[in-house]
């Protein structure tokens, strides 16, 4: 997996979560009180999709069971476009760095 901000990802049916921390061998989280969940949801919803933040370090998604593969699609580049994102605004304001 090429996102290093994501430790896991794991779900059950159509839902599914994911975790970001800081050190993946590790599974530390990103310190320093930084809710990365909010910040990856918001980068979510400036390009139209909703995603849950569901912990400072996890954000859940549940969508609709009638989804297409085109739609799925979709949703997992909106995903890893928020999550880069994120990962590149965590190292400008120093919360983070990579550790691959």
């Amino acid at each position: 997996m090429d996102l290093e901000l994501v430790g896991d990802v794991r779900g059950s049916h159509f839902m599914a979560g994911i975790e970001y921390v800081a050190d993946r061998k590790t599974k530390e989280p990103v310190g320093g009180g930084v809710d990365v969940g909010r910040w990856v949801w918001e980068r979510c919803l400036e390009r139209g999709l909703i995603v849950r933040p569901v912990a400072p370090q996890v954000n859940s998604l549940s969508p609709p069971l009638v989804l297409s593969r085109n739609q799925i699609d979709e949703v997992v580049a909106i995903l890893r476009a928020a999550i880069r994102e994120t990962m590149d605004d965590l190292v400008r304001a120093g919360h983070w760095s990579p550790k691959g």
